[in-house]
């Protein structure tokens, strides 16, 4: 599927058409359609690219709760513990 969107160019130049591109890519990521890297191809931008537009508009990367986040940190400095022992 393909489609277009014709945004006014009225925003005083605020936002870019990566810009948008990074938001609708987003959307896809967000409801779970496809992958980051997907969703970053199929409009036109690098991972890096989306990734830094999502930030700029406090859009959410990882999917995961603080308790969630705070494990994985938890079970990588154990997993990094073990590696050096």
């Amino acid at each position: 599927m393909k489609f277009e969107v014709n945004l006014p160019d009225n925003n005083n130049n605020t936002y870019t058409e990566k810009d948008m591109k990074a938001v609708m890519a987003s959307a896809l990521y967000d409801k779970g359609i496809c992958s980051l890297g997907y969703a970053a191809e199929s409009v036109g931008l690098s991972y890096r690219e989306l990734i830094e537009g999502m930030g700029k508009f406090g859009i959410p990367v990882l999917k995961m709760s603080k308790d969630e986040f705070e494990k994985g940190i938890e079970n990588a400095k154990q997993r990094a513990k073990k590696r050096i022992l």
